[in-house]
């Protein structure tokens, strides 16, 4: 399992990005650190369109979907939920900070380096969606 971020600048819908495993992989420990330096937590910016979409398609394994024209997923843009670029870019600077501090507890040395990398390409990619007006979420992946 992974958190891919995906951006939305009016209609158009980003799905391009990187694999986010440790972030995935110490949510809760990530959580914990928000809410101790006071800012939104990341699983809060959670969408399970995906995963839910995935696993009603085991369900479904006869029925062809038709995809969606914009996202080229068997489901659309308006089935998603997002959340505010500039709020999650506040929340993963925060974070950046505090991981940097060594705020986070339970990761080795190895794990932070590449902690920092995620959330590194996380802050670029809500900087860019945040200077649009855009919108975000994260999206467990499989």
């Amino acid at each position: 399992m992974t958190i891919w971020i995906h951006t939305l600048e009016g209609r158009n819908y980003s799905q391009d990005s990187d694999d986010h495993s440790q972030i995935c992989r110490h949510l809760d420990a990530i959580d914990e650190t928000c809410k101790k330096i006071g800012v939104k937590s990341l699983s809060e910016f959670m969408d399970y369109t995906d995963q839910e979409y995935n696993y009603d398609e085991f369900d479904d394994e006869d029925e062809d979907v038709a995809l969606d024209p914009e996202t080229g997923l068997g489901y659309g843009i308006d089935d998603m939920t997002w959340f505010d670029s500039q709020e999650g870019l506040s929340s993963f600077k925060a974070l950046k900070t505090a991981v940097a501090s060594s705020v986070i507890t339970g990761l080795d040395a190895d794990e932070i380096v590449d902690l920092m990398e995620e959330l590194d390409n996380c802050i670029a990619i809500l900087e860019k969606s945040a200077a649009q007006a855009g919108k975000f979420h994260l999206s467990l992946i499989e």
